[in-house]
């Protein structure tokens, strides 16, 4: 399905500025109708699913590597270091550091 390949696009790009319009773009589709199939076949908004994917990548990078916190945002497509803590502590309640001190 169009969602389906609109995930493998997303995790094989997950390192990119990807935003609903850049991804309709390339899926040659209206943005708002991308958003719409997308919550109805997902039950989460596309935004959501995107922050989400961040979130679980950065994760899976301060725990298992040893990369520069920085270099872990640029990775997962943050290309502001302090927004990505934000974003980061926003969804998990710690920063990137307390994360990976946890996680070890």
């Amino acid at each position: 399905t169009v969602v389906e390949r609109v995930k493998r696009y997303i995790a094989e790009n997950i390192g990119q500025s990807l935003n609903r319009d850049e991804l309709a773009a390339h899926f040659y589709l209206n943005p708002d109708y991308l958003s719409r199939i997308f919550k109805k076949e997902t039950g989460q908004l596309l935004s959501d699913y995107l922050l989400a994917e961040r979130i679980r990548l950065s994760k899976d990078l301060l725990a298992k590597t040893d990369l520069p916190v920085s270099t872990v945002a640029v990775t997962v497509g943050y290309a502001n270091f302090s927004h990505y803590a934000k974003i980061f502590k926003q969804a998990t309640g710690l920063t990137p550091q307390e994360y990976r001190k946890s996680s070890s």
